[in-house]
């Protein structure tokens, strides 16, 4: 869903790539019944060229699209079962507050300021994160400029990947990965470079943390699976914790 999401938020509404992945996305909650020749004739296209479509989206072919139906149901209930609730501006103004206690016990001061150090001493400094968690890191980013500080972001659709390679010792890799998804995606990444390597997650599955010299924990518990209010505000939160820090440390 997320790839086909970025194909039509990429691409102009005439362009082919974005007419196959609108029907997609028209029809996710049926994507197993689909047929090939059906879907080629309706989006003007032949059998080779959703195969193509298929592959520049990191698919082998129509079928292993078609097995992402399960994507349909998780999505669902992950996006549903937020927002269902009888009093929902009580139970945000109360999941809201407990949530910001936990990360200020969670996430010290002293932690705050071992963080700013090392981003302030690294020669780059390198933020991952899904396109879904990116929008806190992308502010972030800008806000550091005013700092006089220049980051890179490596997301799913952009920055460059390359830079995993050429980072050392005196770098900083900070991964931003609220369900643990992304991380593990980015897993063999992130053992092979040779910077300090950070951790922001909810996901307590101690595998996970393994190629993390930090990892700084946003809850109490694994909410790896689950949209909460910690995925949602979690991060931002965080964010403007870590900025507030550097600019007292190091703002002029």
């Amino acid at each position: 869903m997320n790839s086909l999401l970025t194909v039509i938020n990429t691409t102009p509404r005439n362009n082919p790539d974005h007419v196959i992945a609108r029907s997609f996305l028209d029809h996710f909650d049926h994507l197993a019944d689909l047929n090939v020749y059906e879907v080629a004739q309706a989006c003007y296209t032949s059998r080779s060229g959703l195969r193509r479509f298929c592959q520049s989206i990191g698919f082998e072919n129509f079928s292993s699209i078609k097995r992402s139906a399960f994507e349909w149901r998780r999505h669902y209930d992950y996006f549903t079962g937020y927002v269902n609730h009888d009093n929902f501006r009580a139970h945000m103004a109360a999941s809201l507050a407990s949530m910001v206690a936990t990360i200020d016990k969670l996430v010290t001061d002293e932690d705050l300021n071992a963080l700013v150090n090392v981003l302030h001493d690294a020669r780059t400094v390198l933020l991952v994160a899904s396109d879904f968690s990116s929008m806190a890191v992308r502010d972030f980013q800008q806000a550091m400029l005013v700092m006089h500080k220049v980051v890179y972001l490596v997301t799913d659709s952009v920055g460059d990947e390359a830079m995993f390679a050429s980072l050392g010792p005196s770098d900083v890799v900070l991964v931003i990965s609220a369900t643990g998804n992304y991380a593990q995606v980015s897993r063999q990444q992130i053992e092979q470079t040779g910077a300090l390597r950070a951790l922001v997650t909810f996901n307590r599955d101690q595998h996970l943390a393994e190629p993390y010299e930090v990892v700084l924990y946003l809850s109490d518990e694994d909410l790896g699976r689950s949209r909460s209010v910690y995925a949602k505000y979690g991060v931002n939160y965080l964010f403007d914790l870590l900025y507030n820090r550097y600019f007292t440390r190091f703002g002029s």
